[in-house]
C-alpha cells in the first residue's frame, strides 16, 4: 500500500523562503481580499518584503528549517514499520503535492489535529490535484501520541530542573474568525491538553504563537501570560509546543529565541520542552492510526 504524508511544509533553505511565502499567500488570496487584477505582482511585492524580515529567523537558527528534514525521517521509519511504501508531498515547499503521481491509497496529514486552515487546505490542494481520496482527519487521541506528548514534558521537566514549573502549552494561533465560523481547532486543542496534563500534578494554560497579519487572532499569546506569570510570582516556566510534531522556525526560532528574550527581560526561569519525533512512540502511534484507517477502506 502506499500512503501519503501530507503538510504545508517549510523553507529548507534561505533561497527557498520567497518561493514557499508566495505559494502561500497566491494559494490563499481569495481569504486575504488579494483576488484581484494583478495579484501575483502584488503578493510578489509582499514577499520580497515578508522575506527579508523572515530571511533573519532562519539566519539565526542555521540558515535552514529543519522540518522537511525531520518529516522525512518519520516516513522513513513509519515505512520500515509498516512496510507500507510513505511518500511525503508538501502544499508550499519541496517535495511539492504537484510534482506526485497521486497514486496512493490513503493521505495522512501530519497535523495530528484538524484545523480547516491547515489540513483541509491540504485536502482541498490534494482534491484539486489527484481527485477524492481516503485520508485521516485527525489522529491527536491514539494513546501513544498521547505518551509521546508526555514523555516529551517529562524530558523537558528532567532537563531543565525546574522544581515548581508552570506549564505553558504553546499552540499555533489562527485568526478569530475562522473559530467563530465553527472550526473545532481551538477545542481540540484544550481536550488534548487536558488528557496530557492528567499525567502531571502542576498548574498549566494553553497559550498561543505565530500570529501574524492583521486582525483578532486566538490568544492569549506566550509573551502576555509570560508577562501576567511574572506579576503574579511565577518563577520557573516550562514551555512545549503542542500543535507541532517536528522542530521547525516556529519552535527554534520564536520560542527558543524571541519568547526566551522576553522571559529573560522579565527575570524569569525558561524552558522549552523538545520535540523528540525520533522516539519510537511517535512512529508507533502513526503507524497505528495508519493501519486502522486502511483496514476501514
Amino acid at each position: 500500500m502506499r500512503v501519503l504524508f501530507t503538510y504545508m511544509g517549510a523553507p529548507t533553505t534561505e533561497d527557498e523562503i520567497e518561493d514557499f511565502i508566495f505559494r502561500f499567500l497566491y494559494d490563499v488570496r481569495h481569504h486575504i481580499g488579494l483576488n484581484v487584477p494583478g495579484a501575483k505582482a502584488i503578493i510578489k511585492g509582499i514577499v520580497k518584503a515578508r522575506a527579508r524580515h523572515v530571511r533573519s529567523h532562519y539566519e539565526a537558527i542555521g540558515g535552514k528549517s529543519p522540518l522537511v528534514d525531520y518529516m522525512t525521517e518519520i516516513a522513513k521509519t513509519v515505512s520500515e514499520k509498516t512496510g507500507h511504501e510513505i511518500r511525503l508531498g508538501m502544499c508550499y515547499s519541496r517535495p511539492l503535492l504537484e510534482e506526485l503521481d497521486g497514486d496512493f491509497d490513503l493521505v495522512f496529514p501530519l497535523y495530528h489535529v484538524y484545523s480547516s486552515s491547515t489540513t483541509e487546505r491540504c485536502l482541498v490542494k490534494i482534491r484539486e490535484l489527484f481527485g477524492e481520496k481516503p485520508y485521516v482527519k485527525e489522529w491527536w487521541e491514539n494513546s501513544k501520541f498521547i505518551r509521546w506528548v508526555q514523555r516529551n514534558i517529562e524530558t523537558g521537566l528532567e532537563d531543565s530542573g525546574f522544581e515548581e514549573p508552570y506549564v505553558i502549552l504553546s499552540v499555533h494561533s489562527l485568526p478569530k474568525k475562522v473559530i467563530d465560523e465553527g472550526d473545532p481547532y481551538e477545542r481540540t486543542h484544550l481536550k488534548l491538553a487536558e488528557r496530557v496534563m492528567k499525567a502531571f500534578d502542576l498548574p498549566w494554560e494553553i497559550a498561543f504563537q505565530s500570529k501574524f497579519g492583521k486582525g483578532e487572532w486566538l490568544g492569549p499569546a506566550v509573551p502576555e501570560v509570560l508577562e501576567r506569570l511574572k506579576s503574579e510570582g511565577v518563577k520557573e516556566v516550562l514551555v512545549y509546543p503542542l500543535s507541532f510534531i517536528v522542530e521547525n522556525i516556529e519552535t527554534l526560532y520564536e520560542l527558543d529565541i524571541e519568547y526566551k528574550e522576553v522571559a529573560d527581560r522579565l527575570g524569569l526561569n525558561y524552558y522549552r520542552a523538545k520535540l523528540n519525533h525520533r522516539d519510537p512512540l511517535l512512529s508507533e502511534a502513526i503507524s497505528e492510526v495508519i493501519e486502522n484507517a486502511l483496514n476501514e477502506n
